[in-house]
């Protein structure tokens, strides 16, 4: 092995795992670091090694093989007893760390369809290592809802769009390039299929296989509400203006607007930002808002007749049937085992259906993990892996969720430990410090323009084959 850290060689002469892990920060803990430069002099105890945090670092194998390419995160447990050396312990993190901090992002996008909205985020970031992958999404092409991205991450806008089209997403460093790759889960690539015979294991140098049953975050009944929907349905109002006014309030906040009509001729009308940059209308609004301006003062008596798509509270009940009735029969209830979660990063009722599907999807199955250790290397991250299982309930599909890099220093040698997942969940928290999922505050500040010009029909056009979709 080779480490370099800015540019200059280290020695490290203590066995060491590299975590990957996907949507996650891959790591590697190193102890007793030292310059290699110092076994030269062998003076260990005068000399002091501590670099700082954010410095480059590359680790290549015993074929120059690049790695692992980061920076580090932490260092410590240097001794300053003069008598002993003077090494120091460092945690190194890969450039995935920069999804959650290297900026907060304040726009919002609209009128954008999937792909456009990936590639917007990724041109944000791009100063830090990031490019654009594979995209394999059957929904590339399709408009997503108007999306704020205030005071939000990479990271967590990335997670809101694998929520809408059920896709999976994870970094692939390439060099000192990160590319971000999209994949519906049934276009996944593949990887070689696990065989349970003595002359597969004995070609892939496996040490053990194992599996375990997983019900953490499993449920079979998804519960979605926002306080702010766009309504599927309009809402008529007929309003009189009792004096001389230029605004009146309608009975709701305004999503879009239909059409408006004084004293029974049909009246125009615009966003207030569109009225900033020029455009003449009768009447002015803000989405969000149930305020409206007229262009003029309108005479007392005015008879206005409004149709529009009201904001409202939003709540969808998306269930798994077949599940439901499992845990039933098993457990002698109604068997429904069921999860709620308020969302206030999105508008849009068809999205709230698609979130709640897309969970229902990839955790409304128990979950089965498989640990396989080996001598070589034999599988990547978000590959999809097939077990030729000696048992039925293991014959299945996996996603490869996370490597374990295991040197060991005193022989000179690398183990691998690949987890498995059946479920293909590979949500995590990118940093322990980040809220990531979901802000508990909505995002979209009062008064600020949110463009709507796609119509969101009452019943989502997407199915999924085992759930069931309720309306309430």
């Amino acid at each position: 092995m080779k480490i370099l850290i800015n540019n200059e060689e280290i020695v490290c002469n203590y066995d060491f795992t590299i975590e990957e892990e996907l949507k996650n920060v891959s790591s590697v803990v190193l102890s007793n670091v030292y310059p290699k430069s110092w076994e030269l002099t062998k003076d260990y105890t005068n000399n002091y090694y501590h670099p700082n945090i954010y410095s480059k670092v590359i680790i290549y194998d015993d074929n120059e093989n690049k790695i692992f390419t980061g920076v580090v995160a932490n260092s410590g447990e240097i001794s300053l007893n003069p008598r002993d050396p003077h090494y120091c312990d460092l945690e190194i993190v890969d450039y995935t760390t920069f999804l959650s901090e290297s900026k907060t992002l304040d726009f919002v996008i609209a009128n954008k369809t999937i792909q456009q909205a990936i590639e917007m985020i990724i041109n944000e970031i791009s100063e830090y290592g990031f490019a654009l992958g594979n995209v394999n999404l059957e929904s590339a092409n399709d408009l997503m809802g108007s999306y704020s991205t205030l005071d939000k991450t990479a990271y967590d806008v990335f997670n809101y769009i694998s929520d809408i089209t059920g896709c999976r997403w994870f970094t692939r460093p390439v060099g000192d390039t990160v590319y971000l790759d999209f994949y519906d889960a049934s276009s996944l690539p593949s990887g070689s299929p696990i065989e349970y015979t003595k002359e597969y294991w004995e070609t892939n140098n496996i040490d053990d296989i194992s599996y375990s049953y997983n019900s953490y975050d499993y449920r079979n009944r998804q519960v979605m509400t926002a306080d702010k929907v766009l309504a599927t349905s309009t809402q008529r109002e007929v309003i009189s203006i009792p004096s001389n006014a230029d605004s009146f309030l309608t009975g709701y906040e305004i999503g879009n607007i239909v059409s408006i009509t004084t004293n029974g001729v049909e009246s125009s009308f615009a966003t207030n930002n569109d009225k900033d940059i020029g455009v003449i209308a009768d009447y002015y609004y803000t989405s969000g808002n149930n305020t409206i301006t007229s262009n003029e003062t309108m005479g007392t008596g005015a008879l206005i007749i409004i149709e529009y798509y009201p904001m409202v509270k939003g709540r969808e009940v998306i269930t798994n049937q077949e599940e439901i009735m499992r845990v039933a029969n098993s457990t002698g209830t109604s068997g429904k085992i069921a999860r709620y979660e308020k969302r206030s990063d999105t508008t849009d009722s068809g999205e709230l259906q698609k979130i709640g599907s897309s969970y229902l999807k990839y955790k409304g199955v128990p979950s089965i993990q498989l640990t396989i250790s080996c001598e070589s290397f034999n599988w990547e991250l978000g590959q999809q892996v097939h077990f030729n299982a000696p048992i039925e309930d293991l014959n299945t599909d996996y996603l490869v969720k996370k490597i374990s890099i295991n040197y060991i220093a005193t022989i000179n040698k690398i183990f691998y430990t690949y987890t498995l997942d059946s479920s293909f969940n590979e949500e995590t928290e990118i940093n322990y410090f980040d809220n990531q999922r979901y802000k508990k505050e909505g995002n979209i500040e009062e008064g600020s323009y949110i463009d709507r010009n796609i119509d969101i029909e009452s019943m989502a056009q997407i199915i999924f084959y085992d759930t069931e979709l309720i309306e309430v």
